[in-house]
């Protein structure tokens, strides 16, 4: 769950297709731009679904 109200953790894992997290998923916006931005410029999925989570 996006949360807009979360501060930034630092902080956020990647997972496949689907979210294999336990206990919080809750991620914020500032955590998922930093997500974005690191897969821009070290691209490690290409073409390929992935989830961003905490």
């Amino acid at each position: 769950m996006l949360d807009p109200a979360a501060p930034r953790r630092g902080r956020y894992r990647v997972g496949g297709d689907t979210v294999t997290a336990s206990g919080s998923t809750t991620l914020s916006y500032a955590d998922l731009a930093v997500a974005v931005i690191d897969e821009i410029e070290d691209p490690r999925h290409h073409r390929t679904r992935v989830s961003i989570f905490d």
